[in-house]
Parts: structure tokens; sequence; C-alpha cells
């Protein structure tokens, strides 16, 4: 679910900017307050250092996927501002239209990657990290290995440019999404409404929750990043269970060794000797 910051970097964007880091601190403040007032179940015997460990790895990946790799090798930075010629160029769309086509478009490529994630060895290794985490809580919004974080990278801004969308509109998608992605796996227990009001278009708390769990016939459904209905649509949808869910994380990865900073980086590597995660 998170996304990184590589595309809404220039000084052109100030607002922009602005609202992507407002979506992330604000967000993030109000529900971490809330999961430690509240918590739907127990968290962390060490919260804090659960934290720290998911946002170190997130501060890592950020560093190589958007200062090295998107910025340094690739200069999306330098392209925010340019609309490619791509596949809708000739219907002449307003910029509206662009937006709303690349929404969709990307939040629909992620859909994909997300299953292929789940279907090949080699993705699952890397995806693995973040279902490894068996605390669910808003950090684990950003708990996303380096790797992974090049591939989403690379893929949403490939697909805007085969469009010709510009790059700065998954900088306003992520907008929104940063802060959906936190309150799915943020640590409480949400009025019933949120589910009612949202779930027809949304991917909720409680549907992302299924996703998270350590049955693999519930972890390889639910696969949508921002809309719900791409389940729905390709048949992976599976409904919550109105009882709630309190049981995260993989089987085989709950050791203490592959939570910690070095265990989460490693964990591509070291779990290939494990036939089933």
């Amino acid at each position: 679910g998170w996304r990184s910051l590589a595309l809404i970097t220039p000084d052109s964007f100030y607002l922009l900017r602005f609202a992507y880091f407002g979506a992330f601190i604000g967000p993030w403040a109000f529900l971490v307050t809330w999961e430690g007032g509240n918590p739907k179940w127990a968290p962390s015997a060490r919260r804090w250092r659960h934290v720290a460990r998911n946002f170190g790895l997130f501060l890592l990946a950020v560093f190589v996927a958007d200062g090295i790799v998107s910025l340094g090798l690739f200069g999306i930075g330098d392209r925010l501002n340019i609309v490619p010629h791509g596949l809708l160029t000739p219907l002449g769309l307003p910029i509206w239209g662009l937006v709303i086509a690349g929404v969709f478009a990307t939040d629909f490529v992620g859909y994909w990657f997300h299953r292929l994630s789940h279907r090949w060895r080699w993705l699952w290794l890397i995806h693995s990290v973040h279902h490894s985490d068996q605390h669910l809580d808003a950090s684990t919004a950003v708990r996303e290995h380096p790797v992974e974080m090049i591939f989403d990278v690379a893929l949403l801004a490939g697909t805007l440019m085969a469009l010709g969308v510009p790059l700065w509109v998954e900088g306003l998608r992520a907008a929104f999404l940063n802060p959906q992605a936190m309150a799915q796996h943020a640590n409480i227990a949400y009025p019933r409404w949120v589910e009612r009001t949202f779930g027809w278009l949304l991917v909720t708390p409680a549907m992302h929750r299924v996703h998270h769990s350590p049955d693999v016939r519930e972890t390889d459904t639910n696969f949508g990043i921002m809309f719900s209905f791409w389940d729905r649509i390709f048949g992976t949808y599976r409904a919550p269970d109105p009882a709630g869910r309190s049981g995260f994380g993989l089987e085989r990865l709950r050791d203490e060794r592959w939570q910690t900073f070095p265990g989460m980086l490693l964990t591509p590597l070291a779990a290939r000797a494990i036939p089933t995660l």
C-alpha cells in the first residue's frame, strides 16, 4: 500500500509536496495516538522498537528507491512537468481526464503486481518482508523492502509514461493513498459505519486485515491497493469475518531474527531455504 516519494519532489510542486508530507505526518500522528490509547489487539511488547524498525527499513528504501534509482539514475524529478506522448495522447483528454485515467490505471497495475508478488516465488520472498509483521499497526504500511519499492516506482512511473500521463499524478494519488494505507494496517477498532460507507469503493481496514492472515487461503485474497472493486471483478475478494481478526504474519517468519532490521533486509535471501512461507 505505501507509495514512495520519488514522483513528487521538484520545487515547482510546493503545494503537492506539502500535501504529501501533510498526508503522512498528520494521519500517522493521529493513528499512532489512537493505537496507544485504545488498541484493537495486543500490540508488540516493545511497541516503539517495532515502529522504529519498520520506519528504519522505510527510510532505507526511500534512500535507495527514490534518491538513487528514481532521481539519480532515471531523472524522474526532472520529468514531472512533462506530459509525455503515450497511448492516451490521440484522445486529447483534458488534464482532469488524464488524472482520472492515471489514478485508475496505476491502481489496476498495482493490483496485478500485488497478485504476482504472491504467485512468483522470487517476488514473494521480497514481499514477505511486509507480511512477516505479526503486530500490525500504522507503521506496517511503510514496512517495504527497498527492492520492492524500486519495482513499485519503476512500474508506476512506466505506466503513467506509457499512457501519456504526467508523473506528478502519482504524487497526487499518493497524497490520498498513503493515509488510507496507514489506516488499513492500524491497530484500531473502527466504527462499523466505516466498512458500510466505504467498502463498496475503497479497500477498508477489515478487508485488508484478511490479506494479512497467516492462513494462505486468506493471504492470497484482497489484493486491492486503493480500490476494492478489482478484487470483486477478478474473483479474489474475501469478505471480512464479522467477529474481526487478531492473528497476523507468516508462520515461518515469526522468530525474532526475522523482525530485526538486518533480518528484514536479508529475508529475501535467508528465507530461500524455507519451502513454504
